[in-house]
């Protein structure tokens, strides 16, 4: 539910929300264009600057995401960068002059570096330095430099480093010591854990300073119970861990790096269903990091504060705007103002800024000023049981305005597969699903992440199989409650969802009536062989999809393009060309496939693209013929 009013005035014991009024309950909404939907948001990624005098933003130009300045106290704007030929991805403030950012430029996920001065001068491309993956955060003893993860001592391997945000130069702190994938550094932003994979083995290193050697603590092989540190706290003592050991689910702990114990809890699912995933952690005016919270994942997007500062914001939030979930995002240390982003399935986001002392929120930006919240679909989680007996849960969006039995259906499984999940949220795929009058089911199949890792391992080597009956019995399950009408059920799904829209098709031919593939796998083997692949990914996808050699048959029996004579309903698919993750060979092979067997499909590939398309216009292409297929394909409520 969107606030129509800018200012939320606060009282001492209440809220006073001047200007709104509840909505009615909806009629039928209007069809929306998809560019409705689709088109790129007006407003992304705000953050303030270090002394909280200014927000930059990411905004649309041009159709692609570029840089503005938000002055807080003018509330002027100012747009500093102005690419055309794609967005930039995420960027963060070296100081309160200076801005690094990183763009991908066709998809292939091989970040290129920037830099530009607060006012749009000294743009600067950093063409020298090698792979950079991800910007982690500024050094406040040192404007020149922001602390970065680069593959500098190995090709696959990033190393901890610093980069100058006036000339580039790249300095490693720590050069990776074999296969270690991930950093935790101290609130002096010195490397102190390190955690390194060698083919399905963890070993969790430590150092108690700078130069001295690594040890190793603990060696946890795959599947075993396990701690992993997460970060450490502004003593630069005490470092939270995430631990499922004598759990079903993860729990947030505190461990000391000096006795190298394991100390009290911080927070666990109370029920022991849902994992906890990271901690909070926003920079005071010393520049410290200290732990305020930890995240997790229910139904939706969720964080407990155990810092009594936070809690006090969270629950004026929360008592101010009841229908969103409300985050804290960015914090000026020096003016207390914070950065809130409200969302929820139906509102896809309002930033405000939070003047505590002032007793006041106004509103910054509103991510899709032209969607209506009250004319998009509400999502609620559901249960159901798999034919085995066990219990799934699933996310319902029902469309607004019709009777929720006999409806069409989209079963629209999440991508990944393992670890990944799907949870209460804006969907700009769900919404146009449920805008022409689809009831969409999104079922967290064994394997997806957040419930324990023992429901991860339930989907290992069960591409094909269990998970497919999974998705199966979801379906099941719409059909028997009398929501679905079971001549009128669409698979639609990205990546491991693109691979399971083709297993669905094929193997269970006589349940859907149309398949929607998006850069999806249809060929395990390939998966297997991949050429990128390090040994420890081949080790990975042995256990987690199959052997190429001792597992051949089997793979191949589950590999969607070895069957498409047995696919009955019509098919969209569409791949990037420079996908580094589901390669186009996917897609091209089972072109080849479906036009040998005569069967009716559609196919896009667009280059300049990878893993999904980013470009906006190509998204909006992708989804208006998606849209057209459905409409061409799927029998009407009349027609059955």
């Amino acid at each position: 539910m969107r606030y129509p009013s800018p200012i939320i005035l606060l009282a001492a014991f209440g809220i006073f929300l001047t200007g709104f009024t509840r909505a009615a309950e909806q009629a039928i909404p209007p069809e929306f264009p998809v560019a409705h939907l689709f088109r790129n948001p007006a407003i992304a990624q705000l953050r303030f600057s270090p002394n909280g005098k200014y927000i930059a933003a990411l905004v649309p130009y041009e159709h692609r995401l570029n840089l503005v300045i938000m002055d807080t106290e003018k509330r002027t704007k100012n747009l500093i960068t102005g690419f055309k030929d794609f967005s930039i991805s995420s960027y963060r403030w070296a100081n309160d002059d200076r801005l690094v950012m990183l763009l991908d430029d066709d998809g292939d996920e091989d970040f290129l570096p920037f830099a530009i001065d607060r006012d749009g001068k000294n743009f600067t491309k950093f063409d020298d330095t090698k792979a950079i993956s991800s910007i982690l955060r500024r050094d406040p003893n040192n404007s020149r430099r922001v602390l970065v993860l680069s593959n500098q001592t190995h090709a696959n391997r990033a190393d901890p480093c610093w980069l100058d945000v006036k000339t580039g130069k790249i300095t490693v702190i720590a050069k990776n010591p074999g296969q270690v994938r991930t950093w935790v550094l101290d609130g002096d932003n010195v490397p102190r854990f390190a955690i390194e994979s060698r083919t399905l083995e963890e070993t969790i290193l430590y150092r108690a300073k700078a130069g001295d050697d690594w040890k190793a603590l603990a060696t946890f092989q795959d599947g075993e119970p396990r701690w992993t540190p997460l970060a450490f706290d502004s003593d630069n003592r005490t470092v939270y861990i995430r631990s499922n050991e004598g759990r079903k689910t993860f729990a947030i702990y505190r461990y000391d790096t000096v006795t190298h114990k394991r100390g009290e809890l911080v927070y666990a699912d109370p029920d022991d269903h849902y994992d906890m995933r990271g901690v909070v952690s926003f920079e005071d005016d010393l520049g410290r990091s200290p732990i305020v919270g930890v995240t997790y994942t229910s139904d939706r997007d969720s964080v407990h504060y155990f810092d009594e500062t936070m809690i006090r914001r969270q629950r004026i939030l929360d008592q101010a705007m009841p229908e969103t979930i409300n985050r804290q995002m960015s914090v000026s240390g020096e003016r207390k103002l914070i950065v809130v982003v409200a969302r929820s399935e139906r509102e896809p986001g309002v930033y405000y800024l939070f003047d505590e002392q002032h007793k006041k929120i106004d509103e910054l930006a509103v991510t899709r000023p032209h969607i209506d919240p009250a004319t998009m679909a509400s999502m609620k989680a559901i249960r159901y049981k798999a034919r085995d007996g066990l219990e799934i849960e699933a996310m319902l969006t029902l469309p607004v305005g019709r009777d929720p039995h006999g409806l069409p259906l989209v079963i629209h499984p999440h991508g990944g597969p393992f670890g990944i999940r799907d949870e209460i949220g804006f969907s700009p795929e769900v919404q146009l699903y449920a805008n022409r009058g689809y009831a969409v089911l999104q079922p967290n199949y064994r394997g997806s992440g957040g419930y324990g890792e023992w429901f991860e391992r339930l989907g290992y080597r069960q591409w094909g199989r269990i998970m497919q009956d999974d998705l199966s019995d979801a379906v099941k399950w719409a059909v028997d409650t009398g929501l679905a009408d079971p001549k009128r059920v669409v698979i639609a799904g990205a990546s491991y969802g693109g691979y399971a829209v083709m297993a669905g098709l094929a193997f269970t031919p006589d349940l859907y009536c149309a398949g929607v593939n998006y850069v999806g796998v249809t060929d395990l083997k390939r998966i297997a062989s991949q050429r990128r692949s390090t040994e420890d990914r081949r080790a990975w996808t042995r256990t987690r999809v199959g052997d190429l050699y001792d597992d051949s048959s089997e793979l191949e029996a589950r590999s969607p393009v070895n069957f498409a004579s047995s696919i009955r309903a019509p098919v969209i698919m569409a791949y990037g060309q420079s996908d580094p993750r589901v390669t186009r060979e996917h897609g091209d092979d089972m072109k080849v496939a479906l036009s040998r067997a005569k069967k009716d499909f559609e196919f896009i590939i667009e280059s300049g693209e990878g893993h999904g398309f980013r470009k906006e216009e190509n998204a909006i292409a992708f989804y208006t013929q998606v849209d057209a297929f459905l409409k061409k394909h799927v029998p009407r409520a009349d027609a059955r």
